[in-house]
C-alpha cells in the first residue's frame, strides 16, 4: 500500500470519528405517555425482564423499548408526545422500537407481534412524522390525517383498514383535551371497523 492510499484512510477514519458522534448526538429520545390503562395491561421496561402492571392514572411515561401486552376486554391509549396517538386493542402483544427526535423529524417505530393497535398522527405539528408499523407479514406507514388500524395474527393474513379524521376533530396532544379528544376519536374509529367486520347472522 502506498502512502497516497494510506494517508486517504487514515483521513475517511479520522472523519468519520469526529462526524459520528455528532450526529449521535442529535437524535433525542421522546417519551410516550400513558392516557389510559383499562383491565389487564401489563409493561416490560427497557433492560428489565419482568412483567409489571401498567399504571392505570393518565400522565405516567416511559421510552423506547418497552414491550406491551393486554389482555381479554383491556385496551390502552398511549400518546407519543406531540406526534401521535396509539389505542392499543385487548389481546395484543407490541413492543415500542424506536420513539425518538432528530432535527425536524420525529421516528417512530411499533413492532406490533400479534393483536392490533389504532393509530393517528397529530396534524398542525412543527415537524415531519416518520412513523412505521411493523408485523411478522408486511411493514405499514401512517400520514397525517389517517386513522389506520392495524391487524397482527389474523385468522389468514395482517390486516391493514384505513379511515380518516372526521373534519373538524383534529386535536393537538399538547393539553389534555387535545389527548382526550385524539385517544376518544381512535377508540370510535377502532369500534367502528370492529362492528362493521362482524358478519350479519344468516337466516
Amino acid at each position: 500500500m502506498n502512502t497516497r492510499n494510506l494517508l486517504f484512510i487514515i483521513s475517511l477514519l479520522l472523519t468519520y470519528t469526529y462526524c459520528f458522534p455528532a450526529h449521535a448526538q442529535e437524535a433525542q429520545g421522546l417519551d410516550v405517555t400513558i392516557n389510559e390503562a383499562d383491565g389487564d395491561v401489563e409493561i416490560m421496561l427497557p433492560n428489565t425482564f419482568q412483567w409489571i402492571p401498567a399504571p392505570s392514572e393518565a400522565g405516567s411515561i416511559f421510552s423506547e423499548g418497552t414491550q406491551i401486552r393486554t389482555g381479554p376486554f383491556s385496551s390502552m391509549t398511549l400518546v407519543f408526545a406531540d406526534s401521535s396517538v396509539v389505542y392499543v386493542d385487548s389481546f395484543t402483544f407490541m413492543t415500542i422500537e424506536k420513539f425518538f427526535k432528530s432535527g425536524n423529524v420525529v421516528t417512530t417505530r411499533l413492532n406490533l407481534i400479534v393483536g392490533s393497535i389504532g393509530n393517528t398522527i397529530n396534524e398542525g405539528t412543527p415537524f415531519k412524522n416518520d412513523f412505521k408499523i411493523a408485523t411478522p407479514s408486511f411493514t405499514a406507514s401512517l400520514r397525517e390525517g389517517e386513522i389506520k388500524k392495524i391487524v397482527a395474527g389474523a385468522m389468514f393474513k395482517d390486516s391493514v383498514i384505513t379511515g380518516f379524521r372526521e373534519n373538524g376533530k383534529a386535536a393537538s396532544t399538547r393539553t389534555d383535551y387535545g389527548m382526550q379528544e385524539s385517544a376518544g376519536e381512535i377508540a370510535r374509529e377502532v369500534q367502528r371497523q370492529r362492528e362493521s367486520s362482524v358478519a350479519p347472522p344468516s337466516n
